[in-house]
């Protein structure tokens, strides 16, 4: 990481001032010892909950801040972090055995394992940067046919995650795609093409411009000019259904009400 002059580092210090946030014990303790060991580095705290990171860092900025990862559960703090102004830099970390392991190799993002030594840990955490958007989508699903959990949108405080299991459809608008989920409604720079391709076995397609969730598709029905409308659980909205579509949603609804 590039050094901000000295009175921009936060609290007008010259040391680096680091977080780190890890629920794993014995990587925790690695991390606290080799950042404790290092000059011009000073340990800010270090936290069991990586979700008590964003808060602290709220309160008291800070340079970097080493997260320790396992799986997706953690992916909401990195995204706190990326939030925060100013955001800290992320540097992440895992053992071995962590399910996140094979996503972090595949994702492209700088990470340490616990067998870090300390001057691959030095430089790295130099190099840190905030995570990005990009960076954050990548973490989720980088691998080829994995799903991911959540879906990534920018709202005016910043980003934030809807719940795949949340969301009641996708409807296409322009060069947006409108996520209609359990909080809400929010605009996300997908296609829906890509959705379907990622998400096929949740969602059906309806429409050229819609998926709707299989679990939340509540039946058809017909407006005044004869076309049929899905609707959608939760909402007085209702969804155009294509003449192409139409078979095969009949069949889904057919077979999903059939007794098992």
């Amino acid at each position: 990481m590039l050094e901000p002059p000295l009175d921009e580092r936060p609290g007008g210090t010259d040391m680096m001032k680091i977080v780190i946030a890890c629920e794993q014990p014995a990587l925790r303790e690695r991390l606290a010892r080799l950042a404790a060991n290092r000059s011009g580095w000073r340990i800010g705290g270090v936290f069991e909950t990586p979700a008590d990171a964003p808060p602290s860092h709220r309160r008291d900025p800070v340079d970097a801040v080493v997260l320790g990862v396992r799986d997706a559960r953690h992916l909401a703090t990195a995204v706190a972090l990326a939030n925060a102004t100013p955001a800290p830099a992320i540097l992440l970390a895992c053992e071995m055995t962590d399910p996140i392991l094979p996503q972090l190799e595949a994702s492209g993002i700088d990470y340490v394992l616990d067998s870090v030594q300390p001057a691959r840990f030095g430089a790295a955490l130099e190099a840190a940067r905030p995570l990005s958007a990009g960076q954050i989508v990548r973490l989720q699903a980088p691998g080829a046919g994995d799903e991911r959990r959540h879906i990534l949108c920018r709202r005016r405080n910043g980003l934030s995650l809807i719940p795949v299991d949340d969301v009641r459809c996708f409807v296409a608008d322009h060069k947006y795609v409108s996520v209609q989920h359990d909080a809400g409604e929010d605009l996300i720079e997908e296609s829906l093409c890509g959705l379907e391709a990622e998400f096929g076995q949740r969602f059906l397609r309806v429409h050229r411009s819609a998926l709707v969730a299989r679990d939340a598709l509540r039946g058809l029905e017909k407006d005044v000019e004869g076309r049929t409308l899905a609707r959608v659980e939760g909402s007085d909205e209702t969804l155009p259904v294509s003449r192409r579509r139409l078979p095969t949603v009949r069949r889904w609804m057919r077979g999903a009400a059939a007794p098992g």
